[in-house]
């Protein structure tokens, strides 16, 4: 019923209270859909799509229902009250003892009446001579003769249930020796006790008891209907024969419609009914809140059950050893080509920063991802992280209704089943810096191989000088040593020291890279402890909050 209020509000004049609750109770039936009873959910359902049927009608019109037992005098009152005699109108009421209805006024009710299913052959417009007798003005009122709720026949029951769900009042009309009938009170009476403002009781035959057993009869069932649940029962003792209460009965009607309040007054009984049962199971606790100690433990006990500490030193020490290769006297730096990158063995250097980021828009995750060679969790890391999540689910769950904290529960333990690929991923899909090199680097590089191209002339230079015995070849000195020797010795030397130096810049360069690894590892982690466990909670709770607060509207 979205847009009810919008649709309706040029319609129905001084609604505004009853759209607002029932407007409520459709946002609290959705906010409790598959979390809350579904029998009940779908009563409110039921209800909101029926006031919105009902207030699209006309709120002029005012349908009253006489209702009761077979033999109780009923259709005896409906004839005095319309001044009808139905023997006169048999053949607009056959055999099967559809409902009657009668219309006072010229308002149309043709919408109102086929929505109530009252066919048209038993509807009749009238004006009864009571308008004669009496200045009040019943135009508006649609009074029905129901069929007997007590009868043999399955479909007369089923009317009657239908037609008790949908009219603006009831009015029940018992007689002294019926009246505390089981079926009455534990079908209709009890369940609709709610309903007590849109309610009130014939007590017919009142002209077969004397005033001490009317008195008596009336005081019990007022008795009966306390104990249904009805606060103050309106019971008026009347008789079709005598005439004795019909003009309080008239009276009752009359108010009834000059007021225009009675359709109102039902939907919002009927809103307050289901709004009862939907809030016994819902509750009123307060929100639990996740607190953010809890959420920061949750990510610690995942960085250490995704091995997040051997990441980050496996980044440091890689960092470490392809510095030292890029930056390294070239006649050592070979030697490290023999040793294995710490990142390569854990098979985390393949992962370029486009897929990174494409992987983060990606909800579908249609670029694979490859699996990494982590350790898996040992049984403590695994113990610590479920402790984690169960701290942070009962404390999500803590104080609601038991629908609600399985609802959490389940939302939860759904995501969690898949934390330990997706903590894998989360690794595997992180921008390790595997292929982003410093640009100075290339700087100590370069340096490094003038150097040994240097070191290498010069040991060309005393080789050349020493074997061919040339005279030319005499090896100029500085300061009586030779420039050969000067630059095989001194470029071995400068190249050695800068290698030193470049390993003091590489060890600081190590630890910055590790550090930030180690802050985009938890970044994805709390992507993937938000995604599995807080979020799930989170719209729990939400739906939690909905529900509870438009509930305590629709209550109201």
């Amino acid at each position: 019923m979205t847009g009810l209020v919008d649709a309706v509000k040029g319609l129905v004049r001084g609604s505004t209270d009853v759209l607002t609750k029932i407007e409520a109770l459709e946002d609290a039936t959705e906010a409790g859909r598959g979390r809350l009873d579904q029998v009940v959910l779908s009563e409110a359902s039921q209800i909101v799509d029926r006031a919105g049927q009902r207030l699209r009608m006309s709120g002029d019109l005012i349908v009253v229902a006489l209702a009761g037992a077979t033999g109780s005098g009923k259709s005896s009152l409906f004839n005095a009250l319309t001044g009808l005699d139905l023997a006169a109108i048999g053949t607009r009421r056959p055999t099967s003892s559809m409902p009657l209805a009668c219309v006072w006024g010229e308002e149309p009710a043709g919408e109102l009446l086929n929505w109530l299913g009252i066919p048209r052959r038993h509807q009749v417009q009238h004006r009864s001579s009571l308008e004669e007798a009496q200045s009040e003005d019943l135009d508006g009122l649609v009074l029905l003769d129901l069929p007997d709720h007590d009868s043999t026949e399955v479909e007369h029951r089923l009317i009657v249930d239908r037609l008790v769900e949908l009219v603006d009042v009831l009015i029940w009309v018992v007689d002294p020796q019926k009246y505390a009938d089981a079926a009455l009170h534990n079908r209709y009476i009890k369940p609709f006790a709610s309903h007590s403002s849109i309610m009130a009781f014939a007590l017919n035959h009142a002209d077969k008891l004397t005033d001490e057993q009317r008195k008596s009869c009336v005081a019990d069932l007022t008795r009966l209907l306390k104990s249904d649940g009805l606060k103050s029962p309106t019971i008026v003792a009347t008789s079709a024969v005598s005439g004795a209460g019909l003009d309080d009965l008239r009276t009752l009607l009359v108010k009834r419609v000059n007021a225009k309040r009675a359709a109102r007054e039902r939907l919002a009984a009927d809103v307050d009914r289901v709004s009862d049962r939907m809030a016994s199971q819902c509750g009123n606790a307060k929100t639990p809140e996740i607190a953010k100690s809890d959420i920061t433990e949750l990510v610690d006990a995942l960085a250490d059950a995704s091995g997040v500490p051997v990441v980050v030193e496996a980044v440091r020490r890689s960092y470490l050893q392809r510095a030292s290769a890029a930056t390294g006297w070239p006649v050592t730096k070979w030697l490290g080509r023999f040793r294995p990158d710490p990142l390569r063995r854990l098979h985390l250097d393949q992962v370029p920063r486009q897929q990174s980021k494409a992987l983060r828009k990606s909800a579908s995750n249609e670029v694979s991802i490859a699996r990494s060679s982590l350790p898996a969790a040992t049984p403590v890391q695994r113990a610590r992280m479920d402790t984690a999540v169960r701290n942070i689910t009962n404390k999500a769950a803590g104080g609601l209704s038991r629908p609600w904290a399985d609802s959490v529960r389940t939302a939860i333990r759904k995501r969690e089943e898949s934390l330990g690929d997706e903590l894998d991923q989360a690794v595997a899909r992180t921008d390790l810096g595997a292929n982003n090199n410093p640009s100075w680097w290339a700087a100590a590089r370069f340096l490094q191989w003038l150097l040994f191209l240097v070191a290498l002339g010069g040991a060309v230079w005393l080789l050349l000088s020493a074997f061919l015995q040339v005279e030319d070849l005499a090896l100029p000195k500085w300061q009586g040593i030779p420039y050969a020797t000067i630059m095989l010795i001194g470029g071995a030397l400068l190249g050695v020291a800068v290698s030193a130096a470049c390993r003091l810049f590489a060890s600081t360069g190590a630890s910055r890279r590790a550090r930030l690894v180690a802050k985009a590892l938890r970044g994805e982690l709390e992507t993937v402890a938000d995604s599995h466990v807080i979020a799930p909670a989170r719209e729990e709770l939400d739906a939690y909050s909905i529900c509870r607060d438009k509930l305590a509207i629709a209550r109201s």
